[in-house]
């Protein structure tokens, strides 16, 4: 499973996305805490879009993979890559 910050495949839904991601964190903690987290993401994060992601779960053998939840720039995927029952994939 993963749960992480993502990219959209849109920079114009990227630029509209991060907007409101730092409207929110400067909500949360003022714009001098939110210009920490996105020089933070900037400098330690490599952010990447859902449907790149899935794609290389599936590459790296991921038989399963899917969306559970996806909320403005986060997004949690769960991916299957073995399961003991070996018929549940006919």
């Amino acid at each position: 499973m993963v749960s992480d910050l993502m990219t959209q495949e849109s920079e114009v839904l990227n630029g509209y996305f991060g907007e409101r991601y730092f409207e929110y964190l400067s909500l949360a903690g003022g714009d001098e805490y939110a210009k920490k987290v996105f020089d933070c993401i900037a400098q330690e994060d490599t952010p990447r879009s859902v449907a790149y992601q899935m794609e290389l779960m599936k590459n790296v053998g991921f038989r399963m993979v899917d969306i559970l939840h996806k909320n403005i720039c986060f997004a949690a995927i769960c991916a299957v890559k073995w399961l003991y029952n070996k018929d549940i994939w006919k």
